[in-house]
């Protein structure tokens, strides 16, 4: 333990670098505010792994482990949104068959049984990419969901997840 006088010392330190900070969260909150008002298109992902509505359970397994990502658009055969499937689809689908059920449940998966379309999630929220930032973080944050397809003519034509927003705010702040 140090001087009355040292740890004032360290305490007046302390509160001068938290006051830097503060004045630093402040410019950071500024500049969020800024990105709330960006266009979904300025930072949507355009290269979307989709997959199709037909397709088969271990096409989407392999897709899960390929791409390590937590949802995908499901297109039919027009290529126009009509889903989508995430690894919480697949956990509610195990989950719904108990866990006496799951050996079946895995082998009818790997029979082919059953598809995409078994298991998609009708009528995904989408944005259209002339929304704003501030739209898709309600959205997401409304629904708990973890990425939102943008569609335009009925096309996914990008993808917007929360870790691309927190990317594009943890590059605001310089970390």
């Amino acid at each position: 333990m140090g001087s009355p006088l040292a740890d004032a010392r360290k305490a007046y330190q302390f509160k001068e670098a938290f006051m830097s900070k503060r004045i630093d969260f402040y410019t950071i909150m500024e500049k969020c505010k800024d990105f709330g008002k960006k266009k979904i298109r300025d930072i949507m992902s355009r290269d979307v792994i989709t997959v199709k509505e037909d397709g088969q359970f271990l096409e989407f397994a392999a897709d899960i482990e390929m791409y390590d990502y937590l949802s995908f658009p499901v297109i039919d055969e027009d290529n126009e949104l009509v889903g989508i499937i995430s690894q919480t689809d697949l956990l509610k689908l195990i989950l719904f068959h108990g866990s006496t059920r799951n050996r079946l449940l895995v082998e009818k998966c790997f029979m082919g049984i059953p598809s995409i379309r078994s298991i998609m999630s009708l009528h995904p929220i989408t944005l259209s990419p002339d929304d704003i930032v501030d739209e898709a973080a309600y959205l997401m944050f409304e629904h708990k969901i973890q990425s939102i397809p943008v569609v335009e003519n009925k096309r996914v034509v990008g993808i917007v997840g929360k870790i691309d927003m927190i990317g594009r705010i943890l590059s605001m702040m310089g970390l």
